[in-house]
């Protein structure tokens, strides 16, 4: 139960990182990400955790 404690912290912030990449790459308004192709991008924020979500808003997103 203390291991459940120590981890629920860090699987909430996880969970909001990818849910906060996932919102912004999927607005209407970003019609452009490097490499042109958000499949890709949804592939990475999905299967690589925590560093998924930190690559695309380094990476990933094209600014105006």
């Amino acid at each position: 139960m203390e291991y459940i404690q120590l981890l629920l912290p860090v699987i909430i912030f996880e969970l909001i990182l990818k849910g906060v990449a996932l919102r912004d790459l999927l607005k209407r308004e970003r019609r452009m990400v490097k490499g042109e192709n958000k499949l890709v991008w949804v592939l990475v924020i999905i299967i690589f955790s925590t560093i998924g979500p930190i690559f695309y808003f380094i990476f990933g997103k094209k600014t105006k």
